[in-house]
Protein backbone atom coordinates (compact mmCIF):
# COMPACT_ATOMS: atom_id res chain seq x y z
CA UNK A 1 0.00 0.00 0.00
CA UNK A 2 1.49 3.61 -0.51
CA UNK A 3 2.37 6.15 1.54
CA UNK A 4 0.09 8.42 0.47
CA UNK A 5 -2.92 5.31 1.23
CA UNK A 6 -1.57 4.58 4.53
CA UNK A 7 -1.84 8.43 5.45
CA UNK A 8 -5.24 8.39 4.11
CA UNK A 9 -6.21 5.78 6.48
CA UNK A 10 -4.65 6.77 9.24
CA UNK A 11 -6.10 9.85 9.14
CA UNK A 12 -9.42 8.73 8.66
CA UNK A 13 -9.49 6.76 11.27
CA UNK A 14 -8.80 9.39 13.88
CA UNK A 15 -11.47 11.37 12.40
CA UNK A 16 -14.13 8.39 12.64
CA UNK A 17 -12.88 7.64 16.22
CA UNK A 18 -13.36 10.96 17.47
CA UNK A 19 -16.14 12.43 15.18
CA UNK A 20 -18.29 8.79 14.20
CA UNK A 21 -19.33 8.01 10.75
CA UNK A 22 -21.88 10.19 10.16
CA UNK A 23 -20.15 13.46 10.37
CA UNK A 24 -16.62 13.04 8.81
CA UNK A 25 -16.94 13.11 4.54
CA UNK A 26 -13.53 12.73 1.87
CA UNK A 27 -13.24 16.65 2.06
CA UNK A 28 -12.88 16.40 5.53
CA UNK A 29 -10.70 13.22 5.53
CA UNK A 30 -8.73 15.05 2.50
CA UNK A 31 -8.03 18.67 4.50
CA UNK A 32 -6.93 16.94 7.73
CA UNK A 33 -4.57 14.48 5.62
CA UNK A 34 -3.21 17.45 3.73
CA UNK A 35 -3.98 16.65 0.27
CA UNK A 36 -6.32 17.74 -2.21
CA UNK A 37 -9.81 16.40 -2.23
CA UNK A 38 -9.56 15.08 -6.07
CA UNK A 39 -6.36 13.05 -5.11
CA UNK A 40 -8.31 11.74 -1.96
CA UNK A 41 -10.56 10.32 -4.45
CA UNK A 42 -8.46 9.17 -6.80
CA UNK A 43 -7.51 6.86 -4.27
CA UNK A 44 -10.86 6.31 -2.68
CA UNK A 45 -13.88 7.28 -4.34
CA UNK A 46 -15.92 7.65 -0.96
CA UNK A 47 -15.83 7.58 2.46
CA UNK A 48 -17.43 3.63 2.87
CA UNK A 49 -14.80 2.37 0.46
CA UNK A 50 -11.99 3.97 3.42
CA UNK A 51 -14.36 2.31 6.25
CA UNK A 52 -13.79 -1.01 4.35
CA UNK A 53 -10.22 -0.63 3.55
CA UNK A 54 -9.75 0.43 7.73
CA UNK A 55 -11.96 -2.83 8.43
CA UNK A 56 -9.90 -5.05 6.32
CA UNK A 57 -6.97 -3.59 8.38
CA UNK A 58 -8.20 -4.51 11.64
CA UNK A 59 -9.05 -8.17 10.46
CA UNK A 60 -5.54 -8.84 9.09
CA UNK A 61 -4.41 -7.84 12.31
CA UNK A 62 -6.61 -10.04 14.03
CA UNK A 63 -5.38 -12.57 11.63
CA UNK A 64 -1.25 -12.08 12.64
CA UNK A 65 -2.74 -12.15 16.27
CA UNK A 66 -4.59 -15.38 16.03
CA UNK A 67 -1.82 -17.19 13.67
CA UNK A 68 0.44 -16.62 16.49
CA UNK A 69 0.28 -20.32 17.89
CA UNK A 70 1.87 -20.94 21.38
CA UNK A 71 3.95 -24.82 21.83
CA UNK A 72 3.83 -25.59 25.62
CA UNK A 73 1.01 -25.40 28.03
CA UNK A 74 2.61 -22.55 30.18
CA UNK A 75 2.72 -20.46 26.38
CA UNK A 76 -0.68 -21.57 25.50
CA UNK A 77 -2.49 -19.87 28.82
CA UNK A 78 0.28 -16.79 28.42
CA UNK A 79 -0.27 -16.49 24.73
CA UNK A 80 -4.27 -16.72 25.17
CA UNK A 81 -4.54 -13.93 28.17
CA UNK A 82 -1.85 -12.00 25.59
CA UNK A 83 -3.96 -12.29 22.76
CA UNK A 84 -7.79 -11.02 24.66
CA UNK A 85 -5.33 -8.27 25.94
CA UNK A 86 -4.25 -7.34 22.60
CA UNK A 87 -7.66 -7.85 20.91
CA UNK A 88 -9.19 -5.26 23.37
CA UNK A 89 -6.36 -2.99 22.18
CA UNK A 90 -7.10 -3.53 18.99
CA UNK A 91 -11.00 -2.96 19.00
CA UNK A 92 -10.29 0.27 21.01
CA UNK A 93 -8.13 1.58 18.19
CA UNK A 94 -10.35 0.94 15.47
CA UNK A 95 -13.98 1.67 18.27
CA UNK A 96 -15.73 3.62 15.80
CA UNK A 97 -16.59 0.18 13.51
CA UNK A 98 -17.62 -1.75 16.87
CA UNK A 99 -19.63 1.44 17.64
CA UNK A 100 -21.24 1.67 14.06
CA UNK A 101 -21.08 -2.00 13.22
CA UNK A 102 -25.00 -2.10 12.83
CA UNK A 103 -25.15 1.02 10.57
CA UNK A 104 -21.50 -0.18 8.84
CA UNK A 105 -22.69 -3.41 8.03
CA UNK A 106 -26.01 -1.80 6.38
CA UNK A 107 -23.83 0.00 4.10
CA UNK A 108 -21.41 -2.36 3.31
CA UNK A 109 -23.04 -5.63 3.35
CA UNK A 110 -19.84 -7.59 2.96
CA UNK A 111 -18.32 -6.00 6.25
CA UNK A 112 -21.34 -7.92 8.10
CA UNK A 113 -20.54 -11.71 5.17
CA UNK A 114 -17.02 -10.93 6.19
CA UNK A 115 -17.95 -10.98 9.73
CA UNK A 116 -20.38 -13.48 9.63
CA UNK A 117 -17.64 -15.88 8.00
CA UNK A 118 -14.88 -14.92 10.93
CA UNK A 119 -17.18 -16.27 13.74
CA UNK A 120 -17.48 -19.57 11.98
CA UNK A 121 -13.73 -19.70 11.61
CA UNK A 122 -12.93 -18.72 14.68
CA UNK A 123 -15.35 -21.00 16.74
CA UNK A 124 -13.06 -23.93 15.86
CA UNK A 125 -9.62 -22.38 16.34
CA UNK A 126 -10.92 -21.24 20.18
CA UNK A 127 -12.21 -24.92 20.61
CA UNK A 128 -9.21 -26.46 20.00
CA UNK A 129 -7.08 -24.37 22.30
CA UNK A 130 -10.36 -25.17 24.95
CA UNK A 131 -9.50 -29.03 24.45
CA UNK A 132 -5.92 -28.20 24.79
CA UNK A 133 -6.71 -26.74 28.29
CA UNK A 134 -8.54 -29.43 29.22
CA UNK A 135 -5.78 -31.84 28.38
CA UNK A 136 -3.99 -29.79 30.73
CA UNK A 137 -5.93 -29.97 33.62
CA UNK A 138 -6.79 -25.92 33.14
CA UNK A 139 -10.04 -25.79 31.90
CA UNK A 140 -12.70 -28.81 33.31
CA UNK A 141 -13.24 -31.91 31.78
CA UNK A 142 -17.04 -32.51 32.71
CA UNK A 143 -18.34 -28.63 30.35
CA UNK A 144 -20.25 -30.07 27.30
CA UNK A 145 -19.14 -29.53 23.87
CA UNK A 146 -22.65 -26.92 23.17
CA UNK A 147 -21.66 -25.08 26.14
CA UNK A 148 -17.97 -24.50 24.90
CA UNK A 149 -19.70 -23.09 21.71
CA UNK A 150 -21.59 -20.97 23.62
CA UNK A 151 -18.53 -19.52 25.38
CA UNK A 152 -17.28 -18.86 22.46
CA UNK A 153 -20.20 -16.98 20.94
CA UNK A 154 -19.93 -15.44 24.48
CA UNK A 155 -16.34 -14.31 23.94
CA UNK A 156 -16.89 -12.71 20.50
CA UNK A 157 -20.38 -10.63 22.11
CA UNK A 158 -18.31 -9.46 24.99
CA UNK A 159 -14.96 -8.27 22.73
CA UNK A 160 -16.88 -7.01 19.76
CA UNK A 161 -19.39 -5.24 21.62
CA UNK A 162 -18.10 -4.06 25.14
CA UNK A 163 -17.54 -0.35 23.43
CA UNK A 164 -21.30 -0.03 23.00
CA UNK A 165 -22.38 -1.03 26.70
CA UNK A 166 -19.69 1.18 28.06
CA UNK A 167 -20.68 4.40 25.60
CA UNK A 168 -24.33 4.06 26.98
CA UNK A 169 -23.46 3.06 30.86
CA UNK A 170 -19.95 3.07 32.19
CA UNK A 171 -18.61 5.76 29.93
CA UNK A 172 -14.77 4.69 30.77
CA UNK A 173 -11.86 6.17 28.85
CA UNK A 174 -8.39 4.85 27.49
CA UNK A 175 -6.76 2.27 30.32
CA UNK A 176 -9.54 2.48 32.76
CA UNK A 177 -12.71 1.53 30.01
CA UNK A 178 -9.86 -1.48 28.56
CA UNK A 179 -9.07 -2.59 32.32
CA UNK A 180 -12.63 -2.89 33.31
CA UNK A 181 -13.86 -5.07 30.38
CA UNK A 182 -10.39 -6.87 30.04
CA UNK A 183 -11.45 -8.05 33.76
CA UNK A 184 -15.54 -8.67 32.88
CA UNK A 185 -14.09 -10.77 29.87
CA UNK A 186 -11.89 -12.81 31.90
CA UNK A 187 -15.09 -13.41 34.67
CA UNK A 188 -16.34 -15.78 31.63
CA UNK A 189 -13.78 -18.21 32.42
CA UNK A 190 -14.18 -18.90 35.96
CA UNK A 191 -16.71 -21.37 36.30
CA UNK A 192 -14.63 -23.39 33.29
CA UNK A 193 -11.19 -23.38 35.30
CA UNK A 194 -9.72 -26.24 37.51
CA UNK A 195 -7.98 -24.92 40.64
CA UNK A 196 -5.26 -25.53 38.71
CA UNK A 197 -6.33 -23.15 35.92
CA UNK A 198 -7.28 -20.59 38.27
CA UNK A 199 -3.82 -20.36 39.62
CA UNK A 200 -2.95 -19.75 36.23
CA UNK A 201 -5.74 -16.93 35.38
CA UNK A 202 -5.56 -15.43 38.14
Amino acid sequence: MSATKEKILDTALALFNDQGIDGVTVRHIAQATGISHGNLQYHYANTDLIIQALYDRLADRFDDMIHAAPQQMEDEITAFRRSAEDSFRLIYAFRFIFLHFVEIGRRIPAITKHYHQNLKKREPQFLHLFHLLQAKGVMRKDVPEPILKRLVHQMFIVCDFWLSSNEITLQLKGKKALDYYGELFWGMFWPYLTAKGLKYFS
